[in-house]
């Protein structure tokens, strides 16, 4: 059974959290250049006729963008978490969070179990 979090593990996952933050935040600036261009319009004087290659990259980069958004708003939400002091607790069984689940994954809602059991049902 995993131990409740102490004031000390919270400023250290908040800092993880920042950090993935950063760096998810960089990567989402970076997708969005390659994908719609500098101006927020695709450059089609790059492309040559038949370029398919190009729609399909950024097809690609704007489905990574999405998933960028939606993990970003997951950090959001567990930074919150940890303002209102529910970080670190499984919204399924209500238990702690395992601390090696919350290294890997510090936005996690779930522990292992119960995520998995989400996996399964498709929620």
């Amino acid at each position: 059974m995993a131990k409740k979090l102490t004031q000390k593990d919270l400023e250290v996952y908040r800092a993880l959290l920042l950090r993935v933050r950063a760096m998810v935040s960089g990567d989402m600036s970076l997708l969005e250049e390659e994908a719609l261009g500098v101006q927020g319009e695709r450059d089609v004087t790059d492309l040559r006729p038949g370029d398919t290659a190009d729609g399909y990259y950024q097809e690609f980069n704007l489905e990574l963008l999405e998933r960028d958004q939606s993990t970003l708003r997951e950090i959001d939400e567990a930074l919150g978490r940890i303002e209102e002091g529910s970080y670190g607790q499984c919204e399924g069984c209500a238990e702690p969070i395992n601390r090696e689940r919350l290294r890997a994954v510090p936005h996690a809602r779930n522990c292992i179990e119960c995520q998995r059991r989400a996996e399964r049902n498709g929620w």
